[in-house]
């Protein structure tokens, strides 16, 4: 099973490409996802294969004996390496690193951030191509003990945790290639009807929600797989359920609260409650994680703004499970949420200057899951006609 998952990351995930290098991001625990990956990609004949390993608990030690200085310092062979992937154009693979945040490794709150900072800085450059687009990349997660156990109950092993994930990702099909393909073909569909509508705001109503988000002029929907500077096909999530667009930065007006909770800087986050003024966050409360918020929301500028708004029909499968995942990607594809942080270029079509248009700008991406059974979702269309998309938390359209 393993094997099968790695092929389809490699031939759907990024689509990699005879004689293309590959970049692999995976923590400790999934370094054997990590190697079968690679070993997929040689299989499809890929030129070199890079495997880079986080660790909270070195992370951690460097945390506690380095001052700010020492923090910010970043080797020049990193800078090559992100010089070589732009311009060779290297595919990107990020194991979410579920089993890494689980351990609960306790990091200096105050130095954790300079460090994410200074690191995210440092490395804009090749995350902000990935972001527009021009190299193809994809996230996904892999089923660990630790990761079964936070899901499922203390019992649980890792082969319990497959069995759910097996018919989420596909993989029961006799060509999960194949397979998402087609599921690809029926979100693009659905895009194309988001798109034709003319939406120039959405408005969010729950027991927990009132929030309405402008559009910027030239937004569009994508979801499923997104297209490469050539033509080419990739799915940057699997798996994926999302049909996401980008508002315009100062236009939410409202509140809404967060109805999963979310990793921020390493720490959870739960039922975070966000005002908003003129598109910026103006106050909030949370239940746990309040200090971390306040430490994000004050990284930088764009942080306090919105960069993505994602619509999930809460009767796929990932949601269907009844499960709390503990993964942003898992949580995000189960609900409709709404990301603080970086907007998606990609989904302004046409449009000559996104950021003066009102995308927003950071450092950070950080999505925040919204969506409830009791989700009400109103779009406004140009001529000012409203027409409701999703109704207890369902597409009707």
């Amino acid at each position: 099973m393993i094997t099968q998952y790695a092929d389809l990351v490699i031939e759907v995930g990024v689509a990699l490409q005879k004689g293309q290098s590959l970049y692999v991001n995976c923590d400790a625990g999934t370094y054997f996802m990590a190697r079968e990956i690679a070993k997929s990609a040689y299989r499809h004949k890929a030129k070199f294969v890079y495997i880079n390993i986080s660790d909270n608990e070195l992370l951690a030690s460097r945390l506690a004996n380095q001052n700010l200085q020492e923090l910010g310092y970043n080797p020049d062979f990193e800078k090559m390496l992100d010089y070589q992937i732009c311009t060779e154009e290297w595919a990107n693979i990020q194991i979410e690193p579920i089993d890494d945040m689980l351990k609960h490794v306790p990091l200096n709150p105050g130095k954790n951030q300079f460090y994410r900072k200074s690191n995210r800085a440092f490395h804009h450059v090749v995350r902000d191509r990935r972001m527009a687009d021009k190299l193809p990349w994809c996230v996904i997660a892999c089923p660990t003990e630790r990761w079964a156990k936070q899901v499922l109950g203390p019992q649980a092993c890792e082969e319990d945790l497959w069995k759910v994930l097996i018919p989420i990702l596909l993989l029961d099909k006799p060509d999960p290639t194949k397979a998402w393909f087609e599921k690809s073909k029926m979100m693009k569909d659905h895009t194309r009807k988001l798109n034709n509508l003319g939406i120039t705001k959405l408005h969010y109503q729950s027991s927990q929600a009132d929030l309405t988000v402008g559009l910027c002029k030239t937004s569009m929907f994508m979801g499923a797989d997104s297209t490469l500077p050539d033509g080419r096909l990739f799915l940057p999530n699997i798996p994926t359920e999302e049909l996401f667009t980008t508002p315009d930065r100062n236009s939410a007006e409202g509140y809404i609260t967060t109805s999963r909770p979310v990793t921020v800087f390493d720490e959870v986050t739960e039922k975070v409650t966000l005002h908003f003024h003129e598109g910026k966050v103006c106050s909030f409360e949370a239940v746990k994680g309040k200090e971390v918020m306040e430490r994000f929301l004050a990284f930088d500028e764009g942080t306090s703004h919105l960069g993505e708004c994602a619509l999930v029909d809460e009767e796929n499968p990932i949601a269907k499970s009844g499960l709390v995942f503990s993964s942003s990607l898992y949580d995000e594809n189960a609900s409709c949420h709404l990301a603080l942080g970086a907007g998606y270029i990609s989904c302004l079509a046409g449009s000559s200057d996104p950021y003066r248009e009102g995308c927003n700008k950071s450092l950070m991406h950080i999505d925040f899951m919204v969506g409830s059974r009791d989700m009400r979702i109103t779009a406004t269309k140009m001529d000012g006609r409203e027409i409701p998309l999703l109704i207890d938390g369902k597409f009707v359209l």
